[in-house]
């Protein structure tokens, strides 16, 4: 039996899953097309607190979270993921039309690994993915 953080870890490594949390139902269809076209699980979210309760029941390799979301933000989001143990080390990497350097610092102060701006470029998205998937937690 392990101490349910290397449990969750372990869990996490070896899980193929990303989630992706948008408000917008065309931006999910379009990473679930392109991140499940790379081998990849993917579950959408469009809130946060859809994205904390789908955390509850798995746990995903990498979470991609737009800022720009109504009733808690994505900022507030990735703070309150960053609370749920089994979470704590999983890569939450902005993917948001917000660019600015307040945006960058808000996000990284949250909690954020990365920062990718909307449009995505598939090609580019996935070397993201890749890296960050690929990571030892």
């Amino acid at each position: 039996m392990g101490d349910g953080v290397s449990d969750a870890a372990t869990a996490a490594r070896r899980s193929k899953i990303v989630l992706g949390v948008d408000d917008e139902p065309i931006n999910l269809a379009l990473l679930k097309a392109v991140i499940e076209r790379a081998g990849y699980s993917f579950f959408g979210a469009e809130n946060g607190a859809a994205a904390m309760a789908l955390c509850h029941r798995f746990t995903p390799r990498l979470i991609l979270l737009d800022i720009q979301m109504p009733d808690m933000d994505g900022v507030r989001t990735c703070q309150k993921l960053r609370a749920i143990e089994a979470i704590r080390q999983v890569p939450i990497a902005f993917l948001t039309a917000r660019k600015t350097a307040e945006d960058v610092t808000r996000g990284m102060q949250a909690g954020g690994n990365d920062f990718i701006v909307k449009p995505f470029d598939p090609v580019k998205l996935l070397e993201r993915v890749e890296h960050w998937t690929n990571r030892r937690l």
